[in-house]
């Protein structure tokens, strides 16, 4: 997923208030959805000013031009990736596979690699931090950070972090922050010195997945399998508040405009619009149960969520099977 950012808190909740949270005007509403191809799925990423939409698949990309609603698909060979992140202006893509332990650039139109990178066993998240202008790509299964330069394809060092690292943001002013899935707790690291500055428990969230971060309040918002989104300061690196939202939740987005977090609880099929400064919930729009993962197109305002239609699974016990024909991007307004 381009990388999946965001950030909340307030006056309230003893943070620097930057700018007042401005609700839009009209309440978030699914606007349409646009088809694509049949097999699973993780994170979705947005380039804006080529107006695409990238989703990591079980095998290649899905690649949505969203001004003519047409999807192709590239880079097939490519199997179990986990985000299309686009780099170097939006030309390539750095694709996160998890067969293959590798974070792979590749041209953004014809799915042609230029390099191969070994990162780590489950290579899944990866974010851009424009401080060290090097790609952050986290380990899912061994631990640790792989530093890639996108520019040169080459790998730049590793940051030891121990566990499932999931979600990754940077507040753009040299820290990055990392939920680390089976330790509940958010990593902050600093960018100059490559170390990591803080620990911080997150001790009412079972298994945090999404991470978003605001640079208006200086605070990021981690999701949790256990129906709640908790609220960490970015400079005191302390737990500031905690919201419920739905079950199934593995994303979280911040729109500049309403600054309101988005959180997609896939198992309810809802989008869940927090106001972090008040820890509340301010929207609730109904989706398509399954969208789980979800991105925001800053220049529109419209959230890009991919869901498919799931029937009885085919023995009992087993996993629910997909709906032929059934898989879409689920576009919801926020403004």
């Amino acid at each position: 997923m381009s990388v999946k950012s965001l950030l909340l808190a307030g006056a309230s909740l003893g943070l620097s208030l930057v700018a007042s949270v401005s609700v839009a005007a009209a309440p978030p509403a699914v606007a349409g959805k646009l088809a694509g191809p049949d097999g699973g799925w993780d994170y979705v990423t947005v380039d804006s000013s080529a107006g695409r939409a990238y989703v990591a698949r079980t095998a290649g990309i899905s690649v949505f031009d969203l001004a003519g609603k047409t999807v192709s698909t590239i880079a097939s060979d490519l199997t179990r990736t986990h985000i299309a992140l686009p780099i170097n202006g939006g030309k390539e893509l750095l694709v996160t596979v998890g067969s293959t332990g590798e974070a792979v650039i590749i041209d953004a139109r014809t799915g042609l690699v230029r390099t191969r990178v070994k990162t780590g066993e489950k290579p899944d998240a990866a974010g851009f931090d424009p401080v060290s202008g090097l790609v952050w790509v986290m380990d899912n299964k061994g631990g640790g950070v792989a530093l890639v330069n996108p520019t040169t394809g080459a790998l730049d060092g590793k940051i030891a972090v121990e566990g499932a690292l999931e979600f990754v943001v940077s507040n753009g002013q040299g820290k990055v922050f990392i939920n680390v899935e089976d330790k509940n707790e958010l990593v902050t690291i600093d960018v100059a010195s490559r170390k990591v500055i803080a620990h911080t428990p997150l001790a009412a969230c079972d298994g945090p997945s999404g991470l978003a971060y605001d640079a208006a309040h200086d605070a990021t918002v981690s999701v949790c399998s256990n129906k709640l989104a908790v609220i960490v300061s970015g400079k005191t690196s302390q737990v500031v508040g905690t919201v419920a939202i739905g079950a199934g939740p593995d994303a979280a987005v911040y729109d500049a405009a309403s600054q309101l977090v988005f959180v997609p609880a896939g198992r309810e099929g809802k989008l869940y619009g927090l106001d972090a400064a008040k820890a509340s919930v301010v929207s609730v729009t109904p989706t398509q149960v399954s969208a789980r993962t979800a991105n925001i197109d800053p220049a529109t305002g419209l959230i890009y969520l991919p869901a498919a239609a799931y029937g009885p699974p085919a023995t009992p016990g087993a996993r629910p099977s997909a709906v032929p024909g059934s898989f879409n991007l689920v576009v919801v307004s926020t403004r």
